[in-house]
């Protein structure tokens, strides 16, 4: 292992390339690096049209023996069009300076933060660097590898397989799995088997997860035992709601959102003599008018295309329409 101050950077370092064997690479930090079918799918149609770019990173372990630092990707897309030899890059360092300087200089890619999280985890654990050198050897501060380092201990063991195998995306896996696993571990389990069999979208592992937080214990078990059950509820309740909205029309519409806007404004009426006080800041009171006065602006609006409209309709006068926003009146004429 090398010494922290002699790293050396990719200037430094000899670099030669030559055509390896495919058994000769050895694989170890395969684990690390995120698995996407389609970008394998894209990376395979382009060699097979154009060849190997780019040649991966390696650094020597032993005569005709290396160890594949970058180029995973590459790795898989040659063996599966069949190609014994691969064009490869050698590094004349050792492990964790490679690692290091794949880390903050050789990007083949853009990593993503679980990566940059797994590669730190590996330097950290099975390099020996601390915290402190790994932020210094990376130009950035110690809380930024604190949180990337944490980020692993908030994602079980079968959530980051599922997530590294490309199943997970890192969206659901962190805002999804993770909170639920840190509260219910099985519940996560639970959930994360079903996904694995049954794909779920962005947007349906996030209607789950918002019903599953505001629902009681029995009814979260009754989710994570039974996940369809839950989505074909959800689906009826749609068609459901669908067909009460189409039959209703645009005049159910209509009533339905004014009596809405009537609770609101009720609602806001208490609040104007918490809100508007002797003592309050002039500025903060010109923000709260500004505001009410956009708000008021559409309700005007809506009066004067009410107004016109009805009138031209039905009609209506000005003191017509002024009546009937009163209310009922007496039927009794003069």
């Amino acid at each position: 292992m090398a010494k922290l101050d002699n790293v050396p950077f990719m200037n430094t370092i000899t670099k030669t390339v030559m055509t390896i064997e495919h058994h000769c690479l050895q694989l170890p930090y395969e684990s690390l690096r995120l698995h996407r079918k389609s970008l394998l799918d894209k990376l395979v149609l382009s060699m097979e049209k154009q060849g190997q770019i780019v040649p991966v990173v390696v650094v020597a372990e032993d005569t005709h023996r290396w160890v594949l630092i970058d180029g995973y990707l590459r790795v898989k897309a040659l063996q599966h069009l069949g190609k014994d030899v691969i064009d490869a890059e050698i590094w004349d360092c050792d492990l964790t300076s490679a690692l290091l300087m794949l880390l903050t200089e050789q990007q083949s890619r853009q990593w993503e933060t679980v990566e940059e999280a797994l590669l730190l985890h590996e330097l950290h654990t099975q390099h020996g660097l601390s915290q402190h050198q790994l932020a210094h050897k990376m130009g950035r501060d110690q809380s930024w590898v604190s949180r990337r380092l944490s980020l692993l201990e908030h994602l079980p063991d079968p959530i980051l397989d599922a997530l590294m195998k490309g199943k997970l995306s890192i969206w659901s896996a962190t805002r999804i799995f993770a909170p639920m696993a840190r509260a219910i571990p099985m519940h996560a389990e639970f959930l994360l088997q079903h996904t694995l069999k049954q794909p779920l979208s962005t947007r349906e592992l996030q209607l789950f997860y918002d019903h599953y937080q505001s629902s009681n214990q029995q009814q979260r078990s009754q989710m994570v035992n039974d996940p369809d059950l839950f989505f074909k509820a959800q689906k009826l309740l749609a068609i459901e709601k669908k067909a009460s909205v189409l039959q209703a029309g645009p005049e159910g519409k209509w009533s339905s959102q004014l009596r809405l806007t009537r609770h609101t404004l009720a609602s806001l009426i208490p609040l104007v003599a918490t809100l508007f006080t002797p003592h309050q800041e002039r500025q903060k009171q010109i923000e709260l008018i500004h505001v009410f006065n956009e708000a008021k602006i559409q309700f005007d609006l809506l009066t004067e295309t009410m107004r016109r409209l009805t009138y031209a309709y039905e009609g209506y006068t000005t003191d017509n329409y002024q009546s009937a926003s009163k209310g009922p009146q007496s039927s009794h004429h003069q």
